[in-house]
């Protein structure tokens, strides 16, 4: 598929409002999210059964490893114990 150079421009365009309509659309989505939240906070919950649907509101924990620490017992070689991951990444500005 070969476009022209104002096909580009008019994808590009396209995009950018598309993305300036996903960050209002993710705002809106934020603010409804804290509402619920409010909500289940205002009365003590954890879960609540609507008609359409079941919301839970619980704490929840996540372990991860500290580098440093690390690296004072093991010393500054972690190179065995990373792992690399490769991506392509478009950026336009």
């Amino acid at each position: 598929m070969c476009i022209t150079k104002k096909e580009l421009e008019k994808k590009i365009e396209e995009m950018r409002s598309l993305k300036a309509l996903k960050e209002e659309t993710e705002n809106e989505i934020k603010a409804l999210e804290h509402e619920v939240i409010f909500y289940m906070t205002e009365n003590n919950l954890t879960e609540e059964i609507t008609n359409t649907a079941k919301v839970t509101y619980k704490e929840q924990s996540r372990t991860t490893l500290d580098k440093k620490k690390l690296e004072e017992v093991l010393g500054d070689d972690l190179k065995p114990f990373e792992k690399t991951t490769f991506y392509s990444v478009l950026r336009i500005k």
